[in-house]
């Protein structure tokens, strides 16, 4: 077998195994199950969980409910709404705080049970951002590791070429 053949068989299995782990999280978790469960709460603490998908389950949940609001939020929660795509458009802040107050005792209730896990989920979204591949898969604590760790050497090498 020669390196050409043999880079091919590779290839070939790499895309087989990529296939396969994105099949099992997603069948992992079910989009049908999206509106109805907080499933984003499970995916946020996986870590083979893609972030789009997370995202799209976190938006599915929220839409038909009111999300938490953190005393003196304001623009931050209006950015976050827009970010996870849970603001219409052209909808105002002022319709939305309508729909709020409007809003039944058992949507606030619900909506207040699940604040400490939409604040954690606001948190997981800037934790993971910068380390996202383009496909939404979010690059695993070790190789993160093996990118700071390759960046710090990167930068001793020119400190040591600038005579610093």
């Amino acid at each position: 077998m020669n390196l050409s053949s043999k880079a091919l068989v590779a290839i070939t299995l790499l895309c087989v195994s990529s296939l396969l782990t994105a099949q099992t999280v997603t069948e992992k978790y079910n989009p049908k199950k999206f509106k109805k469960e907080p499933v984003w709460i499970a995916m946020m603490n996986d870590p083979e969980a893609n972030y789009y998908t997370t995202i799209k389950a976190f938006r599915d949940f929220w839409k038909s409910r009111v999300l938490p609001q953190e005393p003196m939020e304001g623009m931050a929660q209006e950015t976050f709404e827009k970010e996870v795509g849970l603001v219409k458009e052209g909808e105002s802040e002022k319709e939305r705080e309508r729909e709020r107050k409007h809003a039944s005792a058992k949507k606030l209730e619900e909506s207040n049970r699940y604040a400490a896990e939409v604040r954690a989920f606001k948190g997981w979204m800037q934790d993971v951002k910068p380390w996202l591949r383009q496909d939404g898969t979010i690059i695993q604590p070790a190789e993160r590791q093996q990118i700071i760790d390759r960046q710090a050497q990167e930068l001793r090498e020119i400190e040591k070429r600038n005579g610093k």
